[in-house]
Protein backbone atom coordinates (compact mmCIF):
# COMPACT_ATOMS: atom_id res chain seq x y z
CA UNK A 1 0.00 0.00 0.00
CA UNK A 2 1.55 3.04 -1.38
CA UNK A 3 2.08 5.69 1.79
CA UNK A 4 0.45 8.82 1.64
CA UNK A 5 2.63 11.79 1.29
CA UNK A 6 2.22 15.30 2.78
CA UNK A 7 1.00 17.34 0.01
CA UNK A 8 3.63 20.38 -0.36
CA UNK A 9 3.01 23.87 -0.05
CA UNK A 10 2.02 25.30 -3.70
CA UNK A 11 4.93 27.52 -5.32
CA UNK A 12 3.40 30.44 -5.52
CA UNK A 13 0.73 31.44 -3.13
CA UNK A 14 -2.90 31.70 -4.74
CA UNK A 15 -2.87 35.56 -3.94
CA UNK A 16 -0.38 36.48 -6.19
CA UNK A 17 -1.19 33.93 -9.44
CA UNK A 18 -4.73 36.11 -9.07
CA UNK A 19 -2.13 38.90 -9.32
CA UNK A 20 -0.29 38.29 -12.13
CA UNK A 21 -3.86 37.47 -14.42
CA UNK A 22 -4.96 40.47 -13.18
CA UNK A 23 -1.81 42.70 -14.75
CA UNK A 24 -1.55 40.39 -17.45
CA UNK A 25 -5.11 41.30 -18.65
CA UNK A 26 -4.42 44.78 -18.18
CA UNK A 27 -1.53 44.32 -20.03
CA UNK A 28 -3.43 42.57 -22.60
CA UNK A 29 -6.17 45.36 -23.10
CA UNK A 30 -3.51 47.84 -23.06
CA UNK A 31 -1.59 46.07 -26.11
CA UNK A 32 -5.59 46.09 -28.14
CA UNK A 33 -5.63 50.24 -26.94
CA UNK A 34 -2.24 49.94 -29.20
CA UNK A 35 -3.13 48.51 -32.22
CA UNK A 36 -6.55 49.97 -32.40
CA UNK A 37 -4.60 53.62 -31.78
CA UNK A 38 -2.25 52.64 -34.66
CA UNK A 39 -4.68 51.49 -37.30
CA UNK A 40 -6.68 54.88 -36.45
CA UNK A 41 -3.42 56.29 -36.85
CA UNK A 42 -3.10 54.89 -39.99
CA UNK A 43 -5.95 55.68 -41.98
CA UNK A 44 -6.39 59.31 -40.19
CA UNK A 45 -2.28 60.38 -40.77
CA UNK A 46 -2.67 60.49 -45.05
CA UNK A 47 -5.15 63.20 -44.78
CA UNK A 48 -2.93 65.05 -41.82
CA UNK A 49 -0.04 64.62 -44.69
CA UNK A 50 -2.12 66.07 -47.20
CA UNK A 51 -3.87 68.86 -45.37
CA UNK A 52 0.33 69.57 -44.08
CA UNK A 53 1.37 69.46 -47.56
CA UNK A 54 -1.33 72.27 -48.95
CA UNK A 55 -0.82 74.35 -45.92
CA UNK A 56 2.86 74.59 -46.63
CA UNK A 57 2.07 75.14 -50.05
CA UNK A 58 -0.03 77.73 -49.86
CA UNK A 59 2.24 79.57 -47.36
CA UNK A 60 5.37 78.85 -49.13
CA UNK A 61 3.72 80.58 -52.45
CA UNK A 62 2.72 83.53 -50.04
CA UNK A 63 5.93 84.21 -48.96
CA UNK A 64 8.03 83.36 -52.14
CA UNK A 65 5.42 85.93 -54.00
CA UNK A 66 6.67 88.24 -51.33
CA UNK A 67 10.24 87.16 -51.81
CA UNK A 68 9.89 87.58 -55.42
CA UNK A 69 8.42 90.98 -55.10
CA UNK A 70 10.94 92.54 -53.32
CA UNK A 71 14.48 90.63 -54.99
CA UNK A 72 13.27 89.47 -58.15
CA UNK A 73 10.94 91.28 -60.27
CA UNK A 74 13.07 94.44 -60.70
CA UNK A 75 14.43 92.27 -63.61
CA UNK A 76 11.90 89.54 -64.37
CA UNK A 77 8.62 91.92 -64.35
CA UNK A 78 5.59 91.94 -61.85
CA UNK A 79 4.35 88.21 -61.42
CA UNK A 80 7.45 86.62 -63.71
CA UNK A 81 6.34 88.09 -66.65
CA UNK A 82 8.96 89.83 -67.94
CA UNK A 83 10.63 92.32 -68.25
CA UNK A 84 14.38 93.96 -68.67
CA UNK A 85 16.79 91.78 -70.23
CA UNK A 86 15.57 88.74 -67.93
CA UNK A 87 14.01 86.19 -69.09
CA UNK A 88 9.83 85.56 -68.61
CA UNK A 89 9.56 82.63 -65.74
CA UNK A 90 5.78 82.90 -66.18
CA UNK A 91 6.26 80.81 -69.24
CA UNK A 92 4.50 77.33 -69.72
CA UNK A 93 7.52 76.35 -72.06
CA UNK A 94 9.79 77.60 -69.14
CA UNK A 95 7.67 75.88 -66.38
CA UNK A 96 7.22 72.82 -68.35
CA UNK A 97 10.29 72.22 -69.24
CA UNK A 98 12.38 72.80 -66.34
CA UNK A 99 12.09 70.48 -62.38
CA UNK A 100 12.35 72.44 -58.71
CA UNK A 101 15.78 71.20 -59.08
CA UNK A 102 16.66 73.16 -61.86
CA UNK A 103 14.83 75.99 -60.59
CA UNK A 104 16.17 75.81 -57.02
CA UNK A 105 19.78 75.70 -58.81
CA UNK A 106 18.78 78.90 -61.47
CA UNK A 107 18.07 81.01 -58.08
CA UNK A 108 20.47 79.50 -55.67
CA UNK A 109 23.69 79.36 -58.11
CA UNK A 110 22.42 82.31 -60.22
CA UNK A 111 23.94 82.06 -64.52
CA UNK A 112 27.29 82.99 -65.19
CA UNK A 113 28.01 85.28 -67.33
CA UNK A 114 24.56 86.99 -67.16
CA UNK A 115 22.86 89.58 -64.77
CA UNK A 116 21.16 86.41 -62.40
CA UNK A 117 23.31 86.78 -59.59
CA UNK A 118 23.66 83.73 -56.62
CA UNK A 119 20.85 84.16 -54.03
CA UNK A 120 21.94 81.55 -52.20
CA UNK A 121 23.98 82.03 -48.86
CA UNK A 122 25.76 79.04 -50.37
CA UNK A 123 27.32 81.08 -53.15
CA UNK A 124 27.13 84.63 -51.85
CA UNK A 125 23.49 85.73 -51.81
CA UNK A 126 21.33 86.92 -49.39
CA UNK A 127 18.82 83.52 -49.28
CA UNK A 128 18.75 80.59 -46.73
CA UNK A 129 17.70 77.43 -48.87
CA UNK A 130 14.01 77.63 -47.02
CA UNK A 131 14.11 81.54 -49.36
CA UNK A 132 14.67 80.11 -52.42
CA UNK A 133 12.27 77.12 -52.08
CA UNK A 134 9.57 79.56 -51.46
CA UNK A 135 10.76 81.43 -54.77
CA UNK A 136 10.51 77.98 -56.56
CA UNK A 137 7.24 77.08 -55.34
CA UNK A 138 5.55 80.59 -56.00
CA UNK A 139 7.03 80.38 -59.46
CA UNK A 140 5.80 77.04 -59.72
CA UNK A 141 2.51 78.47 -58.57
CA UNK A 142 2.40 80.62 -61.58
CA UNK A 143 2.42 76.80 -64.17
CA UNK A 144 -1.02 76.35 -64.04
CA UNK A 145 -2.11 79.75 -65.49
CA UNK A 146 1.19 80.28 -67.55
CA UNK A 147 0.58 82.02 -71.04
CA UNK A 148 2.48 80.17 -73.80
CA UNK A 149 5.57 82.21 -74.58
CA UNK A 150 7.90 81.03 -76.57
CA UNK A 151 10.58 83.57 -76.74
CA UNK A 152 10.74 83.63 -72.67
CA UNK A 153 14.40 83.68 -73.28
CA UNK A 154 14.51 86.61 -74.72
CA UNK A 155 12.12 88.50 -72.22
CA UNK A 156 9.26 88.37 -74.28
CA UNK A 157 6.68 90.21 -72.18
CA UNK A 158 3.49 87.42 -71.31
CA UNK A 159 0.71 88.35 -72.94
Amino acid sequence: MPRDRPEPPPFEPEWLERSLNRYLAWGLVFMVLLLVGFVAYRVREPGLRRSATRAQTTSYTDIGHQTFSASCSQCHGKDASGGGSAPTLNSSQFLKSTTDAQIFSLVAGGVSGTEMPAWSLDYGGTFTDEQVRQVVTYLRSLEPRAPSVPGWRQSDKAK
